[in-house]
């Protein structure tokens, strides 16, 4: 073979032959999701949790194809398998095939897909507002069920601020806007029985999905579920403690939710934010959720000094930061 191109041709070549590598190793994180979500509506992931071999899920498909993509699981840590070829599930992936702590196969799947589409919408010029279906999805990934062990990790983060705990504790009543399915909100009122609440979701099939929740819960009759935009609320010095579930709201609402809040707490009351996302390094997926959340009007990653910062500037007092299993919070007091 000869030779006849110049040494930029070579150049070029080894760029996108670098590109090219780097594009397919951006695939296989996609290739594995969609290995996963087709092993899971084959009903494959059900029968890995007994356990099960390759010629046991192949049912007229190729054994061998089957055993490769059962290998494939394997290697990503979906399943694993022992001397007699039975591939079971891993103890995480059968818990979150189980769900029934909230964290669920079906919403992460889901939350993947709808994060494709709103990732690559930002370069077609689209309008970045959800419908309430999509609305739907970000709830149910973003939530846990009112199980034991979320009422432990809450237990756990509420000590972390002991006079929000105490508030609680007493029977609130608690103002939790953004409620979405109700993670926070009904976790915390299982975990204590004197506590009366009223959740604020402004998205109607949110807001279902969370009376729902409450009722299979048996909370049903110490929560106020309010189908309502929170910058409309209207009561007054009615609350002993408030959760904003901040990172969800667009920034051109933050003014007038932080007033509503301001107003509806008694002189004393208290206010409860969490800093999201942890304070790190940039990496491409920081930046990609940043996107996400861009496209909404709403700003990524607000640091607890930044809601500290705003809390007071709407007239709070005493900001603080604490620590918690649940990363750094925010709590402040209407004077």
């Amino acid at each position: 073979m000869t030779h006849t191109g110049s040494g930029g041709d070579v150049a070029s070549l080894q760029q996108a032959l670098s590109a090219h590598t780097t594009i397919k190793d951006w695939a296989q994180g996609a290739e594995l999701v969609a290995l996963l979500g087709a092993a899971h509506r084959a009903g494959w992931l059900d029968r890995l949790r007994d356990g099960a071999t390759a010629a046991d899920l192949a049912g007229g498909r190729d054994a061998a194809v089957v055993a490769d993509a059962l290998a494939v699981l394997a290697s990503a840590g979906v399943a694993e398998s022992g001397d007699d070829d039975v591939f079971r599930l891993t103890p995480a992936f059968g818990a979150l095939l189980a769900g029934g702590t909230g964290i669920e196969l079906p919403a992460t799947l889901d939350a993947i897909e709808l994060a494709k589409e709103q990732i690559a919408a930002a370069v077609d010029g689209s309008a970045g507002g959800l419908t309430g279906a999509q609305a739907l999805t970000i709830a149910r990934n973003a939530g846990v069920r009112a199980t034991p062990g979320s009422r432990e990790l809450y237990g756990m983060v509420f000590e972390a601020v002991p006079a929000y705990r105490d508030a609680l504790a007493a029977g609130g009543p608690l103002l939790d806007l953004g409620s979405g399915v109700g993670g926070a909100l009904l976790t915390s009122l299982a975990l204590y029985p004197r506590l009366r609440a009223v959740g604020v979701e402004l998205v109607p099939e949110v807001a279902a999905e969370l009376r729902d929740r409450a009722r299979e819960a048996g909370l049903g009759d110490r929560v106020e579920i309010r189908e309502a935009d929170a910058t409309g609320l209207r009561d007054e010095a009615e609350f002993a403690a408030a959760f904003w579930a901040q990172p969800f709201f667009p920034d051109s609402s933050r003014d007038a939710v932080l007033a509503v809040i301001f107003r509806a707490l008694r002189p004393g009351g208290l206010l409860l934010l969490q800093e999201l996302v942890p304070q790190q390094e940039t990496t491409t997926r920081t930046l990609l959720d940043r996107l996400f959340d861009t496209r909404r009007g709403i700003t990524y990653g607000r640091s607890a000094e930044d809601l500290a910062v705003e809390a007071t500037g709407a007239g709070f007092a005493d900001a603080e930061i604490a620590m918690s299993p649940l990363g750094r919070l925010v709590l402040a007091r209407r004077p």
